[in-house]
This record gives C-alpha cells, sequence and structure tokens, in this order.
C-alpha cells in the first residue's frame, strides 16, 4: 500500500469509527452498494430488489445521493411513486432512471439521506428504505446488506483509491450479508468458480449468489421517458448482422460492447465518454459528424436519461435506440428473497 493508498484507507477508516449509525423508527433499511468506483450495475439491481420485496414491503422508498445533479447536496423527493417532480439535470441520471421504473416506490435525492428519510416518514408510512450505494454510508443504520462485485472486473488491480477502483479493502467483504456477483454470463466459467470461491473465503458467507444484465428488447428514441409511460420494445433482431454504433459514458462501455454483440451485432463501433459525462452540445455535434443519418446507434436507458435534453438535434439519427435491461439472479432466487425476508424482518442471519 503506497502513501497515497494509506492515506485514503486511513481517512476512511477513521470517518468510519467517527460516524454514529442512526437507527430509522418503524422501518427497515436495505443498503445496495459496493466496494468498487461504479459499473458494478447497482442501479438495474436496486430496481430488482424493490420488486423482489414488493409483496413483503409494500410501502417502499429509495434514499440516493443523486451522483451528477445538480441538487445533490439539498435534500430533494424526485418521485412521489406517481410523478417525476425533478428534471433529471437536477436529480442526476440513475435516480431518474429509478423512479421512471419504480412507480409506486417514493424516491429521495440528497446527500443528507437521513434527513430525507425523517420527512419521508413524516407523511408516509415506509416499510422498507433502500439505500442506494449504501455500502460506505455508515451514518444510517441498515437492517441488511447487499454487496455487488462485477465478475468482468471484481477488484480492478487490488489497490485502494486513488492508485486503483477499491474503496476499501476486499476484506471488507465481511461486512455484507449478501454478495451478488454481476455480469457473470461474461466471463469464463472457470474463471467464475474461482472468484466465487475466493470472495466466498474472504467473506465467510457460504452462499455466493450470480446474476446477469438480460437485454429485453430496444426502444427508439425519441419516446416519452416516464413512471406512466410504457414504450414499444423493438426486437433485437435489428441488430442482427449489423454495424452498431455504442453512444455510451458509463464506467464499463466494454461490457456493453459484449452485451450489444451478444445479442445480434455483428459489429460494434464505440463512442465512449467517461461515467456520469454531462453531455455537451458540442459532444453531439461530434456524434452527428460520425454517425450517418440511417446508422444503427445505440446507448443505454442510463445514458438516454441525459440525452433527452438533445432530442431536437438528435432526431436527424433515423435508428436511434436505446437497451432495455433487467436484472436477473440465475441460480437461488427464492433463497435470496426468504433469506432476505428473515434478515429484514427478524435480523436473522442468510
Amino acid at each position: 500500500m503506497n502513501p497515497l493508498e494509506k492515506l485514503y484507507y486511513t481517512g476512511n477508516r477513521l470517518h468510519r469509527r467517527m460516524t454514529k449509525s442512526i437507527p430509522l423508527p418503524n422501518t427497515k433499511v436495505l443498503s445496495v452498494g459496493n466496494i468498487t468506483t461504479g459499473g458494478t450495475g447497482k442501479t438495474p439491481a436496486t430496481i430488482y430488489l424493490s420488486k423482489l420485496l414488493r409483496s413483503e414491503f409494500p410501502n417502499q422508498a429509495v434514499l440516493t445521493r443523486g451522483y451528477g445533479g445538480k441538487l445533490s447536496h439539498k435534500e430533494n423527493l424526485l418521485s412521489d411513486g406517481q410523478r417525476i417532480l425533478m428534471s433529471s439535470e437536477d436529480s442526476g441520471d440513475e435516480p431518474y432512471l429509478m423512479a421512471v421504473n419504480l412507480p409506486g416506490v417514493r424516491i429521495a435525492v440528497g446527500r443528507n439521506r437521513h434527513k430525507n428519510a425523517l420527512a419521508l416518514l413524516r407523511e408516509n408510512p415506509i416499510d422498507l428504505f433502500l439505500l442506494d450505494d449504501g455500502f460506505q454510508h455508515y451514518r444510517l443504520a441498515r437492517d441488511a446488506d447487499v454487496v455487488l462485485v462485477d465478475a468482468t472486473n471484481p477488484f480492478g488491480s487490488g489497490r485502494l483509491l486513488p492508485q486503483g477502483i477499491l474503496r476499501e479493502p476486499v476484506e471488507s467483504l465481511t461486512r455484507a450479508n449478501v454478495i451478488i456477483l454481476t455480469k457473470t454470463d461474461l466471463v469464463a466459467p472457470s474463471a467464475l468458480d474461482e472468484l466465487r470461491e475466493s470472495i466466498r473465503k474472504t467473506s465467510g458467507l457460504s452462499q455466493i449468489f450470480i446474476s446477469r444484465h438480460v437485454a429485453e428488447g430496444l426502444v427508439q428514441i425519441p419516446c416519452e421517458y416516464s413512471v406512466e409511460a410504457k414504450p414499444k420494445l423493438h426486437s433485437l433482431d435489428l441488430m442482427r448482422h449489423e454495424t452498431v454504433w455504442a453512444l455510451s459514458a458509463i464506467a464499463n462501455s466494454s461490457a456493453f460492447e459484449k452485451m450489444l454483440l451478444r445479442s445480434g451485432a455483428e459489429r460494434v463501433e464505440q463512442i465512449s465518454f467517461r461515467d456520469h459525462h454531462n453531455f455537451s452540445e458540442r459532444d453531439i455535434a461530434m456524434v452527428l459528424e460520425r454517425v450517418k443519418p440511417y446508422d444503427l446507434v445505440v446507448t443505454t436507458e442510463k445514458d438516454y436519461v441525459r440525452l433527452i435534453k438533445y432530442s431536437a438535434l438528435l432526431k436527424n439519427l433515423k435508428q436511434f435506440y436505446f437497451l432495455k435491461i433487467s436484472f436477473e439472479v440465475l441460480e437461488n432466487e427464492i433463497l435470496l428473497k426468504e433469506g432476505l425476508k428473515a434478515r429484514l424482518l427478524m435480523g436473522a442471519t442468510l
């Protein structure tokens, strides 16, 4: 561990020791997080877990910081479950995406998630709070911690920030109640088995769940994008034997490329930006210079949230879609659901 890593590690450890976790009254808290920077699939996993537990916990809310949003430093209600009350620029792309895909669930955005939770509890009975990106958020006590690990790049070089992608040492997985490996369909079975066994030994958990992101179809852009809207899904066959331009600003653009190829694309040309990149008119002009009007262009749903404001400029693209994906646990989903229920309701171990 070099001096910069030691400084980061010491600061994080001190912060954790000095932060008193505050329980929320008459409700349960489920944290969804990771130990690396970006790319593990927290947003689709949070949507999945919300739906998985909806019958047992019908009154839900998501607490999210709103990374990249203009109002992430304030406390705001993004969605009351029926209406979206902020723009994607104010809320950030991932919270907005969750709001559209979780009708009936309140979404609160802001750095002070404890304050947002108390405000929601004053107005509504909440059975379950989902704490988005919560593994390193120590102020709120939680009843269960779900940690995601990207199977295609589990821990990077194994070094801590700022030298690597680890937010804390791999040994911190011992704090997790559930560990789910994501994008497992993109790695060799032997490598997956090895990773699974390594994490099992490190974490002390007997069960390590595996998952994948499933491409459901293509949604043509522009489209109505709201809680009420149900956009038409076009077949993935549109990409078959085609060259696809992959427009993205996500942490793991190579995984997006692999998904397009597995969905039928003959060849993928990437136009990629850094994660959470705030697209500008100059960026759009560059895209339109590189891509011909009738070329097939596919972006992610998260990126579409940030591209909506440029719909008038992008209308020149006649075959422009976002890829609709869902999160899927491949084995033992019933065990995951029942284990989380037991942990949340009775504090039982998974």
